[in-house]
């Protein structure tokens, strides 16, 4: 038995507007050629699908059933043909992104050219340190550090490599001697980053290999912002990604200590649902940071 999908489609609308010239309006077609198509199929199918009266159109017991198992079918096949339509425009409508706070402006110097050049494009972009659920929340980009996502709904672009540094202002230096060994950070004040280090900075390598040290927290948050503000003034040593304060190492307002120290890398990511491959305002966004982020992450 070969079932045409388009009288299935046919069908379906049939069912869901409730006569042939409502789902002849729908779908573009005469309610001679929707009788046509309907015909086919119950004679393809062997049994009557609809009761048909002058004024109304309705279910036999034998077509609902058949319904209830067929209407998913048309619906895939409508969202399918929506995906490729979708893929092939212009990318338009409302992108939702999810990001961490935009310390320094790093985030917004990533997007601000793409809604730039995509005016047809509006950006709800939503900080949060939180990994949220994005099919679940309805997220179409979310912009992360750390390891990819192991899952079979996502999919994750590597926007950069970046590092992770301890670093401060050289007043502090001055004041306080620049620590040369790890060990040496028990006499500092420093700059913790809940929930990254809220009590120790862990996993540091000395030249004997990993050491820990417990030291005081000057100053705890979990904004690279306040840790950057905190550091330049003088408050002690901050871990940071080296793409959120590049521009001050390269000034000399702060100075790396201890480099090499910090484990690495900071790895930047584009993730994404697997159901958005093919939505072109998602693509556009993704290709447009695979192009413009790494010339935002300079090394120093």
């Amino acid at each position: 038995m070969k079932i045409d999908l388009n009288d299935l489609l046919v069908f379906t609308e049939v069912v869901v507007c409730g006569s042939f010239t409502g789902a002849g309006k729908k779908l573009g077609l005469p309610p001679s050629a929707i009788s046509r198509r309907l015909a086919r199929l119950e004679t393809t199918l062997g049994f009557r699908l609809l009761n048909r009266t002058t004024r109304s159109v309705g279910l036999t017991d034998t077509g609902r059933i058949y319904y209830e198992r067929t209407a998913r079918i048309a619906h895939d096949v409508e969202d399918a043909l929506r995906a490729v339509h979708e893929y092939r425009s212009t990318p338009s409508g409302l992108l939702r992104v999810t990001a961490p706070p935009d310390d320094g402006g790093v985030i917004w110097a990533m997007l601000s050219g793409f809604i730039r050049d995509h005016p047809d494009v509006d950006l709800e972009l939503i900080h949060t340190l939180d990994y949220v659920d994005l099919v679940e929340e309805g997220i179409d980009v979310a912009l992360r550090g750390g390891s990819p996502p192991d899952s079979m709904q996502l999919r994750a672009y590597k926007l950069v490599d970046s590092r992770f540094v301890l670093v401060a202002s050289p007043a502090y230096l001055e004041r306080r001697g620049t620590p040369t060994r790890p060990e040496e950070l028990a006499d500092h004040d420093c700059i913790a980053m809940d929930n990254w280090v809220p009590n120790a900075i862990r996993a540091l390598q000395g030249p004997d290999g990993p050491v820990r040290v417990d030291f005081r927290n000057r100053v705890r948050s979990n904004r690279q912002q306040t840790a950057r503000m905190a550091a330049l003034d003088g408050f002690g040593i901050a871990p940071m990604v080296a793409f959120n304060c590049w521009r001050e190492l390269r000034s000399g307002t702060l100075v790396e200590v201890l480099p090499g120290a910090m484990p690495g890398p900071a790895t930047f990511w584009a993730v994404y649902p697997a159901s958005r491959s093919n939505s072109a305002a998602t693509r556009a966004l993704v290709d447009h940071l695979a192009r413009t982020v790494p010339t935002l992450a300079v090394e120093v």
